[in-house]
């Protein structure tokens, strides 16, 4: 369990009232969830995830102003709405909080909320790197109130068994293929397309799952090397990217090639081989997520398991393993960072890793 330390200078009366909401969302009867952010994902994912599942409720959705007065005319989307975190939280203490914004507002809103003690889980990447991060870091003890991001991959029923391949210590002289297509969205304002707002293209918006999933089951590569391919613009993020990662303890070797375009659909193949024979091969093609707006809108099981298994291990009051799960982001965020800081690009590259 990883219980959050009290200092030296902590003020029950300051925030009992929060920490007694907290207890009371913890026995799982009713948990309230604020949604920071109703983009695309927002809308067309987590929206529903909320609507349909106990015992979490959206509570409320904050947006920028220009955004709540779209949003105001959908008749759909029947939950307060507020321009600022700080006016959502005159009005309501949720138990929880998810944020889906664009890359460059995850650390300055997250640390607002860690500031008001409301546990948070944060859409991936934390944030747009290491130094970033660590500013996160320190609200969290500043504060002691627990955060962890969305890793959707732990979750699928699809990737477990991968997962649990490349954790066996019997698994050593092998490679590792992984390919994937994601389809691509400029987000509002075009900010996907900006580095200097995203942080990265393809690498981080859809590696990161996957860096995160081999540094999970393997640690840090002992070599790396990449590709990219971006666009024209100096400011413009990668649409391809080709990784190749050594890790020497156990004698493995990763490819991964991963595409983003606004013709793709959301695919990803998995193989693992070993003496030349394949010993774990899985491709999966999942459907894209219907609209928040449509009938009978499909139950997003990962993020739905995601929660359910933090409120389980009682993140909300500061236990289980997010912690650690934080350690982890910290080491993946520094690869990117060595990533990009030492990647080639090129104009063009080969389309699949796996043919």
């Amino acid at each position: 369990m990883n219980s959050l330390p009290r200092r030296a200078d902590h003020q029950p009366a300051k925030d009992s009232s929060i920490r007694s909401n907290q207890s009371a969302a913890s026995k799982l009867q009713d948990v309230s969830v604020l949604l920071v952010g109703a983009g695309r994902r927002g809308l067309t994912t987590l929206v529903p995830a909320l609507r349909f599942s106990k015992p979490m409720r959206l509570a409320a959705i904050v947006e920028t102003p220009e955004r709540v007065a779209e949003l105001q005319a959908m008749p759909e989307l029947a939950f307060p709405l507020y321009d600022s975190i700080d006016s959502a939280l005159a009005a309501c203490v949720p138990h929880l909080a998810i944020v889906a914004t664009p890359h460059d507002s995850h650390v300055p809103l997250t640390i607002r909320l860690l500031e008001a003690h409301i546990p948070t889980l944060l859409e991936k990447p934390p944030a747009r790197n290491c130094r970033e991060f660590s500013d996160l870091m320190q609200a969290i003890d500043d504060n002691r109130t627990p955060l962890t991001t969305n890793l959707p991959l732990h979750y699928q029923s699809g990737f477990k068994d991968f997962i649990r391949t490349l954790r066996s210590p019997a698994l050593t002289d092998a490679e590792v293929f992984i390919t994937a297509d994601v389809p691509s969205w400029p987000g509002i304002g075009h900010w996907r397309q900006s580095r200097a707002r995203a942080g990265g293209g393809v690498l981080m918006d859809l590696g990161y799952h996957y860096l995160e999933l081999l540094v999970t089951c393997l640690g840090l590569p002992d070599h790396v090397a990449v590709k990219l391919r971006a666009l024209a613009a100096t400011d413009d993020v990668e649409d391809q990217a080709h990784a190749s990662l050594y890790f020497a303890a156990r004698r493995i070797a990763v490819e991964i090639g991963l595409k983003s375009g606004t013709d793709l659909t959301r695919r990803s193949e998995l193989l693992i081989v070993r003496d030349q024979e394949p010993i774990f091969a899985n491709a999966s093609n999942p459907p894209r997520a219907r609209s928040e707006h449509s009938a009978g809108a499909p139950l997003p099981s990962a993020d739905i398991a995601q929660l359910r298994s933090l409120l389980g291990t009682g993140f909300l009051t500061g236990g289980g393993p997010w912690r650690e799960a934080l350690g982890r982001q910290v080491k993946v965020l520094s690869l990117l960072d060595q990533i990009y800081a030492r990647a080639d690009y090129l104009p063009n590259m080969s389309e699949r890793v796996l043919v």
